[in-house]
């Protein structure tokens, strides 16, 4: 099971009334203190704390109180007055410096379903700037050109509970594994002094937290990712090639999900029902001899019989090595290809070539049309683009001294 929820999402969704149950634009409010300034200015002031912090570690106390006034402002802002997808954005910012991967989790399943259920009332409302307003919140959290605000909390969110050795975070796994691959003795116990624990000390916090921990660990960051995914499915409906960016989150919490497995492979295998142990057993085995056997099942053995079989195929390798190797890399990139080869072409082309331009010059030489919201706005850039080239080459063989033979 999973960890306890830490906020009601179902509260937090009610309609605010049957007229406009998405409520109103708190941006819009010319009170003395608007609620949108309060909590816009507390969630400020948190940033800046937490900078602070890095260079004056006497500032390291107060950086989570910072984040208090979120906890109790978004939520009675969304409650009372408005559906906010900035707001649920603040909030789930402050759910993971305080609940770690369980407060992570409520806000993502939060985000989504406000965008299931109040996409076209959501607040904020698009502006001259189209629909990259409404969804800028999100772009936000994870980064475009660079990482979100996000990525650094949930690197920083705890993977083990506190022990001897201390409580340590995802961050601090990457640093203890990567001093311990220096080969030199010397250097490497300098590192480990600099950081003050070890690969060791981690290894001992898993050792010493109950199975439960990282049974429900295991579970909340697989529904945060699943919760994460649906809602970027969404958002690609609504927004097309406008949805946010949303890749570096979900390769950072495989990731980290991918570690827990891991370093917790004992724990959770300890937690499992002795029943589905010897169930997994013998389906493993009955794998490793169905090629001998000749079994005709649908699974693995066999021709391809199509494109979806090769699809289901290539997942099941992917499983194999979640369960396997759950720290490979290769689980991430074989789901992503499988993901894409299931994406319409128009889709594909929209996520792979994100420059308008090359769009536009695909469409060109294809004939598809890739965005039915685009009235040939990318096709008009390439025309533009293509029409500067040919004046310049113009010029350029009109002024020329050769045979004349000018090509690209």
């Amino acid at each position: 099971m999973a960890s306890p929820h830490i906020i009601d999402i179902d509260e937090l969704l009610q309609p605010l009334s049957e007229d406009t149950p998405q409520g109103v634009d708190i941006r819009e409010d010319a009170s003395a203190n608007p609620l949108y300034y309060q909590v816009k200015d507390a969630r400020n002031t948190a940033r800046a704390a937490e900078r602070a912090s890095l260079f004056d570690p006497d500032e390291a106390a107060n950086v989570l109180n910072a984040w208090r006034p979120i906890l109790d402002l978004a939520p009675t802002i969304l409650k009372e007055h408005s559906k906010d997808l900035e707001v649920a954005c603040w909030l789930t910012e402050a759910l993971i410096r305080f609940h770690d991967f369980p407060g992570l989790r409520d806000g993502f399943a939060l985000s989504k379903r406000l965008v299931e259920q109040y996409w076209d009332g959501l607040y904020p409302e698009p502006d001259e700037d189209g629909i990259e307003t409404k969804v800028a919140p999100l772009a936000g959290l994870n980064g475009d050109s660079g990482e979100g605000t996000l990525l650094a909390p949930i690197r920083n969110a705890l993977i083990t509970t506190e022990s001897s050795t201390g409580a340590f975070s995802y961050w601090q796994y990457q640093q203890a594994r990567d001093a311990a691959k220096i080969a030199d003795a010397d250097k490497r116990k300098e590192k480990e002094d600099t950081l003050g624990f070890t690969l060791a000390s981690i290894e001992t916090a898993v050792a010493e937290a109950a199975p439960d921990f990282y049974v429900n660990l295991v579970e909340d960051l697989e529904q945060g990712i699943a919760d994460f995914k649906a809602m970027n499915d969404t958002l690609r409906q609504h927004c097309k090639h406008e949805a946010p960016p949303f890749s570096l989150i979900l390769e950072t919490l495989e990731e980290i999900l991918r570690a827990v497995r891991f370093l917790a492979k004992d724990k959770l295998a300890a937690a499992a029902p002795e029943e589905q142990s010897v169930t997994e057993q013998a389906a493993d085995a009955g794998t490793a001899l169905a090629p001998t056997a000749g079994a005709a099942s649908a699974g693995a053995a066999g021709p391809i019989a199509n494109r979806e079989d090769a699809l289901r195929r290539l997942e099941e390798v992917a499983q194999f090595f979640r369960r396997t190797e759950p720290h490979t890399p290769l689980v991430t990139g074989i789901e992503r290809l499988v993901r894409w080869g299931r994406m319409p072409m128009n889709e594909l082309i929209l996520e792979l070539v994100p420059d308008a331009t090359a769009r536009a010059f695909y469409q060109h030489l294809t004939g598809a049309k890739l965005n039915e919201s685009d009235d040939g706005g990318d096709v008009a850039a390439y025309n533009a683009t293509a029409s500067t080239v040919t004046e310049t080459q113009s010029g350029s063989a009109a002024g020329s001294d050769d045979d004349g033979s000018v090509g690209w």
